[in-house]
């Protein structure tokens, strides 16, 4: 019965695109937060695809132009820059263009675009609740909470350098894995971005348009119910000729 997967799939695909926007929408105020943006195909071409990344078939095969049943192949992270806010916070960083800070999470080394620091209790430039921020020496220890800061990413205190905050970068973001809030780690080693420009106590808000968000959402639970009301419309006629055949 071809309609019934038609219909299910473009309901559990309109779920998923629901629960992105709301995750998004959920992190407006998450600073450097990347929104996530779904991607849809046919279930014919994914299948296909997973085949060759299985090693299965080298070649795809065609198995037809059109397929009714819809699924979702994959999440993509837009990394476009966020809005930009001051705050006057001394602790406060925000990249400007790409790049990541670094940041010593037990031992593993994470990357973010959230600049939301303190200074722990041992002196060291933290993001909170995460780890140690990475400078050219490792963790970044200033050792006090009044210090100097220059957009080359220098950190002075009492007019003497006493570290740097490291920028990195990669050559491409879909080796990078996202995990938690705004945080992404990668098996592939990033360079260090020279030339990164670095503000002081100002943030990077999330990339996240509440308008267009909203907008799909809404387009999305119009769609999820109209599969939903012809999955039932469906069924009613589907359970009717049983009914009528079994007369027969």
């Amino acid at each position: 019965m071809p309609g019934f997967h038609t219909l299910t799939s473009g309901m559990l695909t309109q779920q998923k695109k629901i629960d992105i926007s709301s995750n998004n929408i959920s992190n407006i105020n998450t600073s450097g937060y990347k929104k996530e943006q779904s991607v849809t195909t046919n279930f014919g071409n994914l299948l296909i695809h997973k085949m060759e990344q299985s090693g299965i078939h080298q070649t795809a095969t065609p198995i037809g132009n059109v397929s009714l049943i819809k699924t979702m192949e994959e999440n993509n992270t837009i990394h476009s820059q966020g809005t930009i806010e001051e705050t006057g916070v001394l602790t406060d960083f925000a990249i400007m263009g790409s790049g990541f800070f670094g940041i010593n999470e037990n031992g593993n080394k994470v990357y973010t675009r959230n600049g939301s620091f303190n200074i722990d209790e041992d002196g060291y430039l933290v993001l909170q609740g995460v780890g140690r921020v990475q400078g050219e020496n490792g963790d970044l220890y200033i050792g006090t909470d009044k210090f100097d800061f220059s957009v080359d990413g220098n950190i002075s205190v009492d007019g003497s350098i006493v570290d740097k905050i490291e920028i990195y970068d990669f050559l491409d973001y879909s080796n990078l894995e996202k995990f938690g809030e705004g945080k992404y780690s990668s098996d592939v080693n990033p360079y260090i971005y020279e030339n990164a420009e670095v503000r002081n106590k100002t943030i990077e808000r999330s990339n996240v348009d509440v308008t267009k968000e909203m907008t799909d959402m809404m387009s999305s639970q119009r769609a999820l119910q109209t599969a939903s009301q012809a999955l039932k419309i469906l069924d009613m006629v589907q359970e009717k000729a049983v009914s009528e055949i079994g007369k027969l």
